[in-house]
């Protein structure tokens, strides 16, 4: 965990943004924002069920300073490239585990 920290210390101490309240009944998720850096965003999506789940979610990419695509790699695998829509906002169909969290860094 310490070795990954430090891979990503600089988007970790970024800017947040909350996606949803954590109410404990349904997934939650934050977004590490730095238009400036390297890594434009680092998204975080927990589910606190007892069961998986699978989720549409619009991720606000306003704040990473992207305009057009972004590219997003899950839990350090290859990227995958969306397209933002107008309101710079990407929709990803995503399954989560029970009581577990998954990560993206945002490109």
């Amino acid at each position: 965990m310490v070795t990954w920290y430090k891979k990503y210390r600089t988007i970790l101490n970024a800017d947040i943004v909350h996606l949803r309240r954590a109410d404990g009944r349904d997934w939650d998720g934050i977004l590490h924002a730095d238009p400036q850096g390297k890594e434009k965003g680092f998204l975080i999506l927990y589910n606190p069920l007892k069961t998986a789940i699978t989720r549409t979610i619009r991720v606000p990419l306003y704040y990473t300073g992207l305009t057009a695509t972004a590219k997003l790699s899950a839990n350090g695998t290859a990227p995958k490239t969306y397209t933002l829509n107008r309101a710079y906002e990407i929709e990803m169909t995503v399954t989560l585990q029970p009581e577990s969290y998954n990560w993206w860094v945002v490109q």
